[in-house]
């Protein structure tokens, strides 16, 4: 049987993802997230410091920034071979295979050098997720994981799920099965990112991990949460979040005209059964404005009208949306 991990789309994550793609789109190729090796090089330092804080990493960000330098620094060995180990793990991103579980031990056994003894495989013992000493989750049991890993993969391959969201799902089951011994948190927060970055290459710059960290708890909630549900909706939500804070401040400001775009999409979407000066009171604009904006949300395929004028629905259309973006 295939697998197919448990989802259902919900208003919320639809909204989030209309966001984050309207985000994305003012994410010109000129701008400093693009171009600039000196940003760059800062938000992969905050990255790999974020994602390791998150597991308990010692070191401040400015050991972590010399470290990535090649400088020397005072700490413990450990704390500053998983900074050498994660930055050797990223900047093997533009050279992944995302499909790839060989991909995935290879950019484990990187990461993993020197800390663990089985860098590089899938555990043989059973092991739990923690949030310090709080076991969180479970994780499948250590002689199904190869197979439960390899189905996840080829549901990754051949899913026609929005990379944006199939990047979250993909997340939260990764981590519920928890497949290696140790370094689960940050491989899967890393092949995230790779998954992204497929999506939309600048966005392998973007610091996730961040917003992660500043909210750690409520990723942890989430996981929990998705987990004790057997769906994963929770975790997704809270991701989307997280890379929607991850993207605001590199996205251009939004036009008047892109906001009452995303206002008409919103309210129409929550509202299916309202008019056109329904539209208009809650734009606050005439009834002719609005009448050019539906129009013009028709003509570009994101809205569609079913039925009559008096009795039918408006239908936004969510995945065309995302997928030209």
């Amino acid at each position: 049987m295939a697998y197919e991990p448990s989802f259902k789309r919900s208003d919320v994550i639809d909204a989030l993802c209309i966001e984050i793609a309207e985000l994305v789109g003012t994410l010109s190729p000129q701008a400093s997230l693009s171009t600039s090796p000196t940003l760059r090089r800062e938000l992969r330092i905050q990255t790999i410091y974020s994602s390791l804080v998150i597991e308990g990493n010692k070191l401040d960000k400015h050991a972590v920034s010399a470290i990535i330098d090649g400088k020397p620094v005072l700490g413990d060995r450990r704390d500053i071979l998983e900074v050498e180990n994660a930055r050797a793990a990223y900047d093997l991103i533009p050279s992944l295979d995302p499909y790839s579980v060989e991909e995935l031990l290879r950019v484990h056994r990187v990461m993993m050098d020197g800390l663990v003894p089985d860098a590089g495989r899938f555990r043989s013992g059973n092991v739990g997720v923690f949030n310090g000493d709080t076991l969180i989750h479970a994780g499948t049991p250590a002689a199904y994981v190869p197979e439960v890993m390899g189905g996840l993969f080829e549901w990754l391959r051949t899913t026609r799920m929005h990379p944006l969201l199939a990047s979250c799902v993909f997340h939260f089951e990764f981590e519920f099965c928890h497949p290696f011994s140790d370094g689960n948190g940050r491989t899967g927060r890393l092949w995230q990112t790779l998954l992204l970055s497929r999506w939309r290459p600048v966005l392998a710059w973007l610091p996730v991990e961040s917003a992660i960290r500043r909210r750690q708890a409520d990723y942890y909630e989430a996981l929990a949460r998705s987990g004790a549900l057997g769906s994963c909706e929770s975790f997704v939500e809270f991701m989307l979040e997280a890379i929607r804070e991850s993207i605001l401040p590199y996205a251009k400001p939004a036009s008047a005209e892109d906001m009452n775009r995303a206002l008409a999409l919103a309210f129409l979407r929550d509202n299916s059964r309202s008019t056109v000066a329904q539209l208009a009171e809650h734009l606050g604009s005439s009834k002719r404005s609005a009448e050019r904006l539906v129009a013009q949300l028709k003509d570009e395929g994101v809205l569609e009208r079913q039925g009559s004028p008096r009795a039918g629905l408006w239908i936004v259309q969510i995945d065309d949306k995302l997928a030209n973006s």
